[in-house]
């Protein structure tokens, strides 16, 4: 794994420790990146580096074209510049759409929110059990239940001084009427139990607007790179 204690590539080395946690992924880690398999997506690896030199990235480069269903997550500003060098290097964009953003939990309510309607409970569940091995200090899965239905559904795990969120969605049926709002406060109230000083996650373009909300801030854009032959794929339907 990274080791970083500051900048984006420790945040990202944090995230993604939480991250795969939270997902059980199975993870590895090299010169300058990270890397999970992504059994319930492509059932190839993903891999992470924070803003690589032209070498690095031809390194990475060459490991992800070895299969089609494997891609490279590059944090970093320089969006161009990786794209070009993608290019180069055979392979071709799929997404910049994805953000690593980031909030001080000082800043965030530190109790479960007033849900406002007596039909909603919150159900918190522990995740793992004291036998399971995890690299966070403590994981919780939360959802907004009404009578058996539920609505919203998201996890937080502790690692270290950073609280990691994770899968935050509220079902296509129940959306824009709050319910994400109410479950990032539960989930942030669940993380202030632990001396934790700085939240962390990966957001679509939708949870950004929320998120915005919330007092987070974006710390880097996402840039996805896959190898040509994906992008061939893809073209076609495949």
């Amino acid at each position: 794994m990274m080791v970083a204690s500051t900048g984006l590539a420790g945040q990202t080395a944090a995230w993604f420790a939480g991250w795969t946690a939270l997902r059980s992924y199975p993870s590895r880690s090299g010169q300058g990146y990270l890397a999970a398999l992504r059994l319930d997506r492509s059932g190839g690896w993903e891999y992470f580096t924070t803003n690589p030199s032209p070498a690095a990235f031809a390194d990475l480069a060459q490991e992800v074209n070895s299969s089609p269903r494997r891609a490279l997550c590059v944090l970093g500003a320089d969006v161009h510049r990786y794209v070009k060098m993608a290019h180069q290097s055979g392979m071709g964009m799929l997404s910049t759409s994805e953000k690593l953003m980031l909030c001080h939990m000082e800043t965030q309510d530190n109790q479960d929110p007033f849900l406002g309607d007596p039909e909603l409970s919150l159900l918190v569940q522990p995740m793992g059990g004291r036998h399971s091995a995890s690299v966070c200090d403590a994981r919780f899965s939360v959802s907004i239940v009404r009578d058996q239905t539920v609505l919203a559904t998201g996890k937080v795990g502790i690692y270290g001084e950073y609280a990691i969120f994770d899968q935050i969605e509220t079902h296509a049926e129940h959306r824009r009427r709050g319910y994400g709002l109410l479950l990032m406060k539960a989930l942030t109230a669940r993380a202030q139990a632990f001396p934790v000083t700085t939240g962390l996650l990966l957001a679509s373009t939708d949870g950004q607007r929320l998120y915005f909300k919330l007092g987070w801030r974006s710390i880097s854009p996402v840039t996805v790179l896959v190898p040509r032959a994906r992008i061939e794929e893809l073209a076609r339907g495949l």
